[in-house]
């Protein structure tokens, strides 16, 4: 029997059939003064760097990128993109879809998947990197069935780059978001830098807080405090690079309640002192 590494959460062969949507696609071109904001997507996306080099924020981990790199980002995975010291920019072009999610498989631990994303260097004799540029014109066009053509030509390149690297990743269907859930994930986004407690979020969402917790990390791999410490981090790289506060001024402006602690957390989570971080990639 052929064996495969396609496999679904809940029906491995439901995945034969799976449909691919594009829910959201767009191209830029990205400088040296552009100041990175987290980004997270409730799709999966796809993105291809065109020209430049780069680097990807991805949760806790950075990953390099540069010229026909494909970064496949699962839904609901925090990431920034900042531009490499060495590049003066860099050009870079996607699609997001629902229903898919797609996971490096680890090659010393067949159990360990790396679930947030999957990176390789495409060659272009073999990718049909072009279509990129086809699926973001038919998304955005007005054109007769223009959103149908999209997820075809998408269908085409996730389907031809799935069977290339199918000893390389794994597929599932992609978990759908709980409104309530999704609510209290943008209440975070735009309040990180109150004093927010699980007590509270969880009479907004309706829960009790052990539910609540279940769920978001259900919906986001992490729980609702968690999720609140890694937005808080990530703003604050962002005003590490793009300003001149002081690490008390941003502890402050991300909601931490003494500088010591912003340094302590963010030293776990970064492995690196604010400071060593402003130093390393100031731009």
């Amino acid at each position: 029997m052929d064996k495969t590494n396609f496999r679904d959460l809940d029906q491995e062969d439901d995945l034969l059939d799976v449909e691919i949507k594009v829910l959201d696609a767009q191209k830029h071109n990205f400088n040296r003064n552009y100041s990175s904001r987290i980004q997270f997507h409730p799709f999966t996306y796809f993105y291809y760097i065109i020209k430049g080099n780069g680097k990807l924020s991805i949760e806790n981990e950075t990953v390099d990128v540069k010229d026909n790199d494909l970064v496949v980002i699962n839904s609901n995975i925090g990431h920034t993109l900042y531009v490499d010291n060495n590049s003066d920019s860099c050009e870079i072009i996607g699609f997001g879809v629902e229903s898919l999610s797609v996971s490096s498989i680890n090659p010393n631990n067949l159990n360990k998947d790396n679930s947030n994303y999957f990176h390789i260097n495409l060659d272009r004799k073999k990718y049909n990197t072009d279509l990129f540029n086809e699926i973001v014109n038919e998304f955005n066009s007005e054109k007769l069935f223009s959103k149908a053509m999209a997820n075809a030509k998408a269908s085409i390149f996730i389907i031809n780059a799935l069977r290339y690297n199918e000893e390389k990743v794994t597929v599932s269907h992609d978990k759908k978001v709980n409104r309530q859930i999704d609510y209290i994930k943008n209440y975070i986004d735009n309040n990180y830098a109150e004093d927010i407690k699980l007590e509270q979020l969880s009479t907004m969402a309706y829960m009790n807080k052990f539910h609540l917790i279940s769920e978001f990390k259900q919906s986001y791999r992490v729980t609702p405090i968690e999720y609140l410490i890694l937005k808080r981090i990530e703003i604050s790289k962002n005003l590490l690079i793009s300003t001149n506060h002081s690490m008390e001024e941003i502890s402050s402006i991300v909601g931490f309640n003494s500088q010591s602690y912003f340094n302590q957390v963010f030293k776990k989570k970064v492995d690196q002192t604010p400071p060593q971080f402003r130093k390393k990639h100031r731009l």
